[in-house]
This record gives C-alpha cells, sequence and structure tokens, in this order.
C-alpha cells in the first residue's frame, strides 16, 4: 500500500474497541449515523477487522460492474456455502453457473407456477381464522416446501421440512452481529449454533442425493414428465457423473444443494414477510391490493400468466425489495489496492455494499423511510440512478435466481390474499431488523388472519 494514501474516514468511536458497541448495540443506526458523518464511504474499525462501507450507486458499479475483478468473495462466504455458486471466482464459478441456469431459464420458471400456487394452497389449509401466527416463520415454511416442490420435484408436506428449515437458519449465525465483530477463533453461541446447523444441513443435503441416486434419479411421480425430467436434484446428480468441464465434484454437488437450500427460501420468505407487515402497516393500501385481487383473479388461482395484470401486486413486491432488502449488504474482499472516489482501500480488506444505505437514500427515493408502492412508475423507473435498486445484486454475478423468486413473491401474495387479510397483533407497530446474512426481525412479525 502507498504509505501517502488517503484511508475513508472513521465515524466517531470509542478507544481501543472503535466501532464495536455501537454496531453491536443497533446495527443499522450505526450505519444510518455513519454515513451521516462520512458520507458514502467509510471505515469501520473493529478489533479484529477493519470494514470498509460504499454506500452509493457509483461505488457499487464499479465493485460488480467496472473493477469486478479487485472485489472477490469473502472468507466468510466460503466457510458458510463452500464451493457453491455463492462463494466460487474465475472459471468454478462460470461452470457451475452454466449447469445450473436451464433451471433458471424464464419458460422453465413460469413451469413452475402451478406448483408454487399448489404449495401455498396446502399451507393455508392448516390456518385458522381469527388465529395469531409469526408470518415471518410461516413464509420461511411455505418457502421451502415451494423450493422442494419446484426445484427438488417432490411435495414436502407442511411441517416436514422444518428439520431442515432449523438447520438452514442456522447458517445466519455466523454473521450474527454479536459473533461477527469477534475474532473467528473466539467461540460463542451464536457461533456454535453455526456449526452444528453446518453439520446437519450436510447430513440432509446427502441423504437427499443418496434418495435421489437409489431411485435411479426419479422423481415423485405426482410431478409432470417435464419436471421429472430436470429437477436441481438431476442436474447435480448428471454433473456428479459426468466428465470433463461439465463434471461437478462431489464436495460441489453437496456445497450447491447447502446454497440452493438456503438462498432459495430465505430471501423470499423475508421479502414476504416484510411485504405482509407493510400492508398491515398500510390498510389502504392493503384494501386497494385486494381490491385488485377480485377485479384480476375473482375465484381463480392465480397464474403466471396473470402477473402482468397484478400491476399493484407487482410494485409492492418491487417496494418491499426497497426498503427491506433481504440481503441488506453484499460483502467482498479486494484482491489489490483499490481506489475509490480519491480515497484507497487495501488490498485483502473487507468491503461491505451497502445495499440498504442506498435504498433507504432521500437523494434517490423522496420520503424513503416510508412504504410507497405508487412511487413505481415507468418514468421514476427509467429517470432512477443505475445501480440504485439492487435487491439481487448486479453485474454478472447477478442472483440466479432474482426471476424465480419474484414469480414466486407475486404468486404466493396474490393466493394469501385472495383468502386472507393479515392484521398486525402486537400493540406496537414498531419492528427492528437485525443485519444477519439476510434482513431478519428481532420478535418476528404476530398477525392475526381473517378470512376473507
Amino acid at each position: 500500500m502507498n504509505p501517502n494514501a488517503r484511508l475513508p474516514p472513521t465515524p466517531s468511536g470509542h478507544p481501543v474497541i472503535g466501532h464495536t458497541l455501537d454496531f453491536a448495540r443497533s446495527p443499522f443506526e450505526f450505519v444510518d449515523r455513519a454515513t451521516n458523518e462520512c458520507g458514502d464511504l467509510y471505515r469501520m474499525e473493529l478489533p479484529s477487522v477493519d470494514v470498509y462501507v460504499l454506500a452509493h450507486p457509483e461505488y457499487f458499479k464499479q465493485a460488480l460492474v467496472t473493477d469486478i475483478d479487485a472485489f472477490g468473495k469473502t472468507a466468510d462466504f466460503r466457510r458458510v456455502f463452500g464451493n457453491g455458486l455463492l462463494s466460487t471466482e474465475g472459471e468454478q464459478w462460470s461452470r457451475q453457473r452454466g449447469i445450473l441456469q436451464p433451471l433458471f431459464h424464464r419458460d422453465r420458471i413460469r413451469g413452475y407456477g402451478e406448483y408454487m400456487v399448489d404449495a401455498t394452497q396446502r399451507r393455508l389449509a392448516t390456518w385458522k381464522p381469527g388465529e395469531t401466527r409469526n408470518i415471518e416463520s410461516e413464509m420461511q415454511d411455505l418457502t421451502i416446501e415451494i423450493l422442494f416442490a419446484t426445484l427438488f420435484g417432490r411435495e414436502l408436506p407442511p411441517g416436514e421440512g422444518n428439520d431442515l428449515r432449523a438447520a438452514s437458519e442456522g447458517l445466519n449465525k455466523w454473521f450474527a452481529p454479536t459473533s461477527w465483530l469477534l475474532p473467528n477463533w473466539i467461540p460463542t453461541p451464536s457461533r456454535r449454533e453455526f456449526g452444528n446447523s453446518v453439520e446437519r444441513l450436510r447430513t440432509e443435503v446427502r441423504q437427499l442425493l443418496a434418495e435421489y441416486s437409489a431411485n435411479s434419479g426419479q422423481a415423485d411421480s405426482s410431478q409432470s414428465n417435464d419436471l421429472q425430467q430436470e429437477t436441481l436434484l438431476s442436474k447435480l446428480h448428471e454433473a456428479r457423473e459426468a466428465s470433463g468441464q461439465d463434471r461437478l465434484r462431489t464436495e460441489e454437488v453437496e456445497d450447491q444443494m447447502l446454497t440452493m437450500i438456503f438462498a432459495g427460501y430465505e430471501t423470499t420468505a423475508a421479502a414476504l414477510g416484510f411485504a405482509w407487515y407493510s400492508l398491515a402497516m398500510n390498510p389502504d393500501i392493503r384494501q386497494a391490493f385486494h381490491d385488485e385481487l377480485d377485479a384480476v383473479l375473482g375465484d381463480e388461482p392465480p397464474t403466471p400468466e396473470d402477473i402482468t395484470n397484478l400491476n399493484l401486486t407487482n410494485r409492492i413486491v418491487t417496494e418491499t425489495l426497497r426498503l427491506y432488502p433481504p440481503i441488506h449488504t453484499i460483502p467482498r474482499e479486494t484482491t489489490r489496492d483499490v481506489q475509490v472516489d480519491g480515497y484507497q482501500i487495501p488490498a485483502d480488506e473487507e468491503v461491505h455494499l451497502s445495499i440498504i444505505s442506498a435504498h433507504r437514500d432521500e437523494r434517490f427515493y423522496d420520503d424513503p423511510l416510508s412504504f410507497q408502492p405508487d412511487r413505481w412508475t415507468e418514468k421514476f423507473e427509467k429517470e432512477l440512478a443505475d445501480h440504485a435498486f439492487i435487491p439481487f445484486g448486479g453485474g454478472r454475478r447477478t442472483c440466479i435466481g432474482r426471476e424465480f423468486a419474484r414469480l414466486e413473491a407475486m404468486l404466493v401474495l396474490a393466493t394469501i390474499g385472495q383468502q386472507w387479510t393479515l392484521e398486525w397483533a402486537s400493540g406496537d407497530p414498531t419492528i427492528t431488523i437485525e443485519p444477519e446474512i439476510t434482513t431478519q426481525t428481532k420478535n418476528g412479525l404476530p398477525m392475526q388472519i381473517r378470512q376473507r
């Protein structure tokens, strides 16, 4: 590093421990304060590491597009996802993406719509009018059931995925603020839970792959012939048996499964939970949402063909992804010294792209903390700064499942909204959000469900 290089500024903190206490007490409040004090680029000082935070769309573009080779994946992502698609680089990533991409082709995704709706209906059959449920947890249960119905080609009845979901949730614990602030060698309850979850999830993954191999790659007979021919399990089994460039090692196959299980349900579940919360807090928008469903769908279940006519529902999904991005930050590690807007970030340093900061920036969004689906007009989207809205990342590593996730969110909202109204069931409507891998609430989302 150039000794005369100018490092980014640091927010006010404490001697020795730097920003540890402030961040641990309230991570997102610290982020707001840091950007107010230092602007769009600052350095967070922790006992074990310095974290360089980028909070402007132009910086996102540099990290994700123009200077992408200078910003690699972090050791934490490799620790969680091994050699899965979220953590690999270069040729290995390109090879894995090419193998999995056919599962996320637009036409194939539309073919998943029926299974998304059916899984939602099975979950709704367990609901009773007037009861209170934690909708954050309900949406996690539902999206893992949808994941199995679509990408795994098998029905997972409500309740049967609890162990798998519990193991997957534990991956978040590596990123719990109280652990993340400490050196990796210090044991914490969250880190122990993470380690146990990794082992449990790998055991589940190996069992799924073994069952598939034992059944000669036959999917559940209730699925269509098209989905029988190609599921995530079949693609990975085929890749494990292939040779040359198309082959994935057994370890890669397991890591791919682990990655898809976590990424395939956790992020969409977060978006759905926050969408229901936002509708409960805005009854006029909720009523307009129900009115749109009645006008477009009537009593018929939603299909992918209906999506283009559900304009408000689509804007609700988009606004939720803005205000509560499931991936609140994108972690990277510099592979060399990098110049960002006159400052230097040294090589081998951790860098975070603060998506939630840009999504809530008044320079790009009027009244950014309010839930306003109607802001998403064609004119507004055309004028919005490039990379000011990136809930699925950006550049060549944009999330492979982004269209899958949007279709799922639309169909789930429509299916539930046709039959049920969700109302906030706690006295205090304020929620506290916390940063793990995905954006989580501190105390869940208690909702009273009323049949329409």
